[in-house]
Formats: C-alpha cells, sequence, structure tokens
C-alpha cells in the first residue's frame, strides 16, 4: 500500500500518511518454505527476499503496482524461475563479448543480449462446463471423454474464422495486454477445435517471460468476464492437438548484431555460421538438461506427435545448411553457405509470387532455425518460459566458451567452427522426427531418448549438467539438487491428484450412472448389448488402478513417481478406455458429465 506511519511525529500511536518508502520497490520478504525449494528452505530456516528485476519494467494492473522481481532464500540461493534466467542473460552477455572479441567482432559492442517472442496456446470452453468436470477443476485435463464423430479430421479450424465469443475475448485480451505496454502481434484459431493462439512483438527475454505470466492471468481474467474459461494445460483433451509455447529466441546485441540472422554481408554470415556452431555444441553436450527444461506431466502427453515435436532434442538449421556444415567439417568456407530467399509462384496473374523463407519449415523438429531466430517447440502452454529460456541461454553460452577457448590456444576462426560441427555433427537433423526409423537412428548418433519425465529429470543433477551450471554461473551444487528435488516433488503431487481425482469420479458419478442406464433394460435385456460386459470391466479396471495406487513407494520421491509413471498411469490409461466406451453406450440425459461435444463446441454459436 502506499501508507506509511509518520515516524517524525511524537504521539504514541503514529498518525498514518500517504507515502511510498522506496524500500518497498526494491525488496520485499515472504516465507519461503510455503513455496517448493526442493529443501533450501524449512519452517526453521523460511526467511526468502523478492528483490527487484530492473531489467523488466513496473507496471500498474487492476490498482496494483506490480514489480517483476527475483526471489532467493537468506542465502542468496534461487527458488524461482526468475534467477537461473537473470544469471543465464549474464552468462549470455560474458561469454557473447568474449565470442565476439574472439572472431573480430567486437567492436562498439557493450552488452548482448537474449530476445523472446512466445507463441501461446490454449483451449477456451464455458466456464459453466468447466466447473462441472472435476478432472478439469482439479487436473487442468480432461481424465476421461470420447471425441465426438468431427473432431479435428477435416483439418479446418486452422486460421478459420474464430467464434464470435471467442474473438471478442481475443480482442479484449489484446486491449489490456496494449495498455500494460505489450503489444500483441497475432490471434487466430489453432488446429483443434476450441483451441486457439496469441503472440505478442518479441522483446528482451526478461520483460517477454514476465509478459507471458501476465497475459495467461489477463486471458483468465477476461475470460471469467464472458462466462469462459482458458484451458493452459498441454493435453486437456485426448486425442486432438495438444498446447503448446513456441519460443523464439535469439541472441543479439545493444547495436543491432543478431546472431541467428544469416545477413548480407561476409561478417553477417560468418558470425551466422559460427553462432550456429556454438548452438550445435551446446544442443549435444547438454542435450538432456535441454530436454530436462521441458519435462513435467502435462507435457509428457503432448510431445511426440500432433505438431509437437519428439522428446528426441535435434537441431534443424535447414537442409541446405546441413550440407554447408558437412561443406566446413571437409575443410570447405565459413562463406559457403547461400542464405538466398526463393518465392513461391502460384503461376496465376492475380496473384505475385511469395516470398519463402530461407529454409523451409519442420514442424516435427523441437529446435528449428525461423529466418533470424530459433523456435524452441518442445516448451509446454502451461509453463514459465523463464526456465527452458534460461536453459537455451545457458548452453549456447557454453558453445561460445567452447569456441572461444580454442581460437584463444591458437586455433583459426574457421577451425575452430569445423571442430565444433564434427565433433557435434551428430545433434543436427532435418528429417522427419515423427518418423519410426527416428529413435533408432537418434540413439545411434547418441541422442537419448528421455521420453517421460522420470527419465529425463534423472539427467538434470548429473555430475556433467553441475558442471555446466556451476562453469556458467547459473546454480550451485546444492540449488541444482533442490530444483531436481522439486521436479520429481511436482510430478508425484501431479500423477497423484489423477488417479485420485479419477478413481473419484467412477465411484461417486459413472458408476451409478451405469447402474442407472441398465435398469432401463430391466424388462428387455436383449437390447442391453455389451453394457453389461463393459459397466463391470469399468468396476474391474478402477479396482486394479486403485490398487495399485495404494501400493505406491510413497516414502520415495524418486522410486514414486517412476512406479507413478510405470505403473499408475497405465492403468489410469485402462480405466480411460472403458469408461470412454460406456460413454459411447450411456443415455446422454444419465451421463454425469459435459461431453467433449459440450466443451469444445458449445461457446461457438
Amino acid at each position: 500500500t502506499m501508507i506509511d506511519l509518520d515516524w517524525s511525529s511524537s504521539e504514541g500511536t503514529k498518525p498514518f500518511m500517504e507515502a511510498l518508502p522506496y524500500e518497498r520497490l526494491f525488496q520485499g520478504e515472504t516465507d519461503g518454505s510455503s513455496f517448493p525449494n526442493g529443501g533450501l528452505r524449512a519452517t526453521h530456516t523460511a526467511a526468502a527476499f523478492t528483490t527487484w528485476d530492473r531489467s523488466s519494467p513496473v507496471f500498474v494492473l487492476d490498482r496494483v503496482l506490480r514489480v517483476p522481481c527475483a526471489f532467493v532464500t537468506h542465502l542468496g540461493a534461487a527458488i524461482d524461475d526468475k534467477v537461473p534466467l537473470l544469471r543465464s542473460n549474464d552468462a549470455i552477455r560474458r561469454e557473447g563479448l568474449r565470442f565476439l572479441q574472439n572472431i573480430g567482432r567486437g567492436g562498439g559492442v557493450k552488452t548482448v543480449h537474449s530476445y523472446l517472442g512466445w507463441e501461446q496456446e490454449f483451449f477456451i470452453i464455458k466456464a459453466d462446463l468447466y466447473k462441472q468436470r472435476p478432472d478439469l477443476v482439479h487436473c487442468g485435463r480432461t481424465l476421461i471423454g470420447k471425441l465426438p464423430s468431427r473432431n479435428q479430421q477435416g483439418e479446418l479450424n486452422y486460421f478459420a474464422p474464430p467464434p464470435a465469443q471467442v474473438e471478442t475475448l481475443m480482442f479484449n485480451v489484446k486491449e489490456v495486454m496494449l495498455k500494460l505496454g505489450v503489444p500483441m502481434a497475432v490471434l487466430h484459431n489453432e488446429v483443434a477445435c476450441g483451441q486457439h493462439e496469441m503472440s505478442p512483438i518479441y522483446c528482451h527475454s526478461t520483460f517477454s517471460c514476465d509478459n507471458n505470466v501476465l497475459f495467461m492471468e489477463v486471458l483468465e481474467k477476461e475470460a471469467e468476464k464472458m462466462g469462459l474459461h482458458a484451458l493452459m494445460h498441454e493435453k486437456p483433451f485426448a486425442g486432438i492437438n495438444g498446447s503448446g509455447k513456441h519460443n523464439n529466441w535469439s541472441i543479439g546485441t545493444d547495436t543491432g548484431i543478431n546472431w541467428f540472422y544469416p545477413g548480407k554481408t561476409d561478417e553477417a554470415r560468418k558470425l551466422f555460421v559460427t553462432a550456429i556452431a556454438c548452438l550445435a555444441y551446446g544442443l549435444k553436450q547438454h542435450n538432456e538438461v535441454v530436454r530436462c527444461c521441458v519435462a513435467h506431466a502435462g507435457n509428457d502427453h503432448r510431445l511426440g506427435a500432433q505438431e509437437a515435436p519428439p522428446a528426441i532434442i535435434s537441431l534443424y538449421p535447414g537442409t541446405g545448411f546441413e550440407k554447408h556444415i558437412d561443406s566446413i567439417i571437409k575443410g570447405g568456407d565459413l562463406l559457403g553457405y547461400s542464405a538466398e530467399k526463393s518465392t513461391a509462384n502460384p503461376k496465376a496473374s492475380s496473384a505475385m509470387p511469395a516470398i519463402c523463407g530461407v529454409e523451409d519449415r519442420n514442424r516435427t523438429a523441437p529446435f528449428p532455425f525461423c529466418g533470424n531466430r530459433f523456435e524452441f517447440r518442445a516448451v509446454g502452454s502451461s509453463q514459465n518460459c523463464s526456465f527452458p529460456i534460461a536453459m537455451c541461454n545457458t548452453i549456447m553460452a557454453s558453445g561460445m566458451s567452447a569456441l572461444s577457448s580454442m581460437i584463444e590456444k591458437g586455433k583459426s576462426h574457421r577451425d575452430a567452427v569445423a571442430a565444433l560441427f564434427k565433433e557435434n555433427r551428430q545433434v543436427v537433423f532435418t528429417g522427419n522426427g515423427y518418423s519410426k526409423e527416428w529413435p533408432a537412428q537418434a540413439y545411434k548418433r547418441g541422442l537419448p531418448n528421455l521420453n517421460t519425465t522420470p527419465l529425463a529429470v534423472a539427467q538434470f543433477n548429473s555430475t556433467k549438467a553441475k558442471g555446466l551450471f556451476k562453469e556458467m554461473g547459473i546454480f550451485s551444487d546444492q540449488e541444482c539438487d533442490a530444483r531436481a528435488e522439486v521436479m520429481w516433488e511436482n510430478y508425484v503431487t501431479t500423477l497423484s491428484i489423477e488417479a485420485s481425482t479419477l478413481i473419484s469420479m467412477v465411484d461417486t458419478d459413472i458408476w451409478p450412472a451405469c447402474l442407472k442406464d441398465l435398469q432401463t433394460y430391466k424388462t428387455m435385456p436383449k437390447l442391453a448389448g455389451d453394457r453389461q460386459k463393459v459397466y463391470t470391466a469399468i468396476q474391474t479396471e478402477v479396482a486394479k488402478l486403485r490398487d495399485v495406487f495404494n501400493k505406491r513407494p510413497v516414502k520415495d520421491v524418486k522410486a514414486n513417481a517412476k512406479y507413478l509413471c510405470e505403473k499408475v498411469k497405465p492403468q489410469m490409461s485402462a480405466v480411460r478406455t472403458v469408461v470412454d466406451k460406456a460413454e459411447g453406450l450411456l443415455d446422454k440425459d444419465v451421463y454425469p458429465y459435459p461431453t467433449y461435444e459440450d466443451l469444445i463446441y458449445s461457446h461457438h454459436s
């Protein structure tokens, strides 16, 4: 509040006055033990502090002054996503300036920044229907529910006119965000029914990450005003596209040099080629770290299909550039790559040729080149962008450090780039990430396929990862272990809530509905068909789920996470299969929840 006591008063009870002590802007104190902290805080050692992140502007929303901040313990340990991002930006600045100096591009450059432009995907449903689904309320996704006959098979939803209500909502959000200093550049339908996307103009990464958190809050508030609800989960509906948050990431200087723009001069092209060599190094040498930063229960349902990249992290610089890499490795010049844009000619007199990008678009790639940036497509829609971007910065800084070290030891610029490409050539993949052959090929290339969160998180605090974080100044060993612990706990909590919710939904609503439906056929049992068989199967499968869930090793968080993933989650799928089959048999007036058809279409009128 902008009120303080008048400490100059001689009164025993000091009068209050309008004031804003500057200390309130710079820091605050709270209970760190009440946040996920991986053991860095406890009830008897609880102090934690917010400190103003001055790289991200303050703003006023709903009469409250918002001050972007970093969050640290009494001993200065990071317990948020912002501190690692800020530290990674320091690493980018330090190693970027060193990098530019070593390749002869340091003149006039005072600092190096990371940039981000995010693409937020989400589903919109009616709020009253949302409240009638315990799975959506407790888990953010539907645990049961069969697809309607028409969903996204026709591939007609993408870029079709948004439903009137949703269009109004998105324009309302756009107006609010603009008043807050965040211009939204894109709004449109996404591929799945009821799915949409909004994106801003890119900016400095810390500001952009804060803007995304703000956007999600504004979207939910504006949706609520209209009787709607925004779903940010990565896979709220089974069988149709999930939602991602593509992070368009780049590195640049205060003088306007973009690492990932091919440019029109020899100097710019050399920088572009060299930067990609550094990125290839980071992605190959620290592949597991990049995978870990997008590993969580929600994203496990999304990765690997329907426009989401696989869990195998690879680099797509384009087929033309891949050939250039091989040329450099064989001794070719750094300038051999022609980054010329082509045109796509419709061959019609009324339509002019469209200007194409330098390379084609690969939507199965986790890290594709997009003309002047790389798009990290594996980030989940519910995530805070700060952690993924912090890891992108970290591995890029590591790559720049590796190149600088080689040049400082006497290697030529060309030879250093060739050495990086040769060592890390296997991370470059320009094929189909959905092909059956890719996992086997990736294995031969030495690329891990950490296709579940437990597999990924187990690698986050490895000796190698800790070495990277320590060298780049991102995490201490203790902070790294704590971060991994939080990931384990989050996964266990999410899966436990989902299993409990599913059991409760079947016991209290689905099973009684099945019994009521059977009564309809009491006098005409032949018309019941497979109902009794299917409904009995529900009872059998949920009993198995209850039994396997009760046997989980709750005292060991890692063992519990693996058990939930390998035992409980498959049994939840078994329950879902029979419940969804039952939904197709139940009288619509008996089925206890809004159906998929209700959820994704009811607000389209």
